[in-house]
């Protein structure tokens, strides 16, 4: 789907509720290939979180400040209102996106590069693991153990349900969506 402001293509993974728009949903996980310098889509009352998953390094520039993201540095959370921009240093690059409409919901994101095995924290209302790098099996109440590959997602919402994956070597990202108590 085109990016919010034009300048791109994102790959949604899920977006809540399913039939809602960019103006309305409450939450949305999305990966997007950057491949031209530009502004950050503006999301209104969004908190946002982006990690990069491949490619080199981006220049971020924002509250008159600038650094680089690569796939290696901290995840950047910023609020949607705020003016980001960005610039690539060394090709197009790919992230993860996470975005939640603050008066609803609050998120974190996990990156984690693990060998053997890896109980990653369903803390969360609802909790997403994604893909990014090797072949880890999971064990899934009702599906028994499944192998996963770079680009699968698994959505776990059950309040007990255990995210342990073993892998010979993998990196994963893991978004826990909370409520917004009243």
């Amino acid at each position: 789907m085109p990016w919010k402001n034009g300048g791109g293509i994102t790959r949604e993974i899920i977006r809540c509720p399913a039939n809602s728009s960019l103006d309305n949903f409450e939450w949305r996980i999305s990966v997007a290939t950057v491949s031209t310098a530009g502004r950050f889509s503006i999301f209104p009352g969004v908190d946002r979180s982006l990690a990069l998953t491949e490619g080199g390094e981006l220049l971020i520039s924002h509250d008159a400040r600038q650094f680089t993201l690569t796939p290696e540095a901290p995840i950047f959370e910023f609020a949607g209102e705020e003016t980001v921009g960005s610039s690539l240093l060394a090709g197009a690059v790919t992230d993860f996106n996470v975005m939640t409409r603050r008066r609803l919901h609050t998120h974190k994101l996990h990156r984690f590069a693990f060998a053997g095995t890896l109980c990653a924290p369903h803390l969360g209302h609802t909790s997403l693991l994604y893909i990014v790098k090797g072949a880890p099996h999971i064990l899934l109440p009702k599906s028994g153990v499944v192998q996963l590959a770079p680009g699968d997602a698994v959505l776990l919402t059950a309040p007990d349900q255990e995210l342990t994956l073993d892998a010979t070597e993998a990196e994963v990202m893991v978004t826990n969506i909370f409520d917004v108590s009243n």
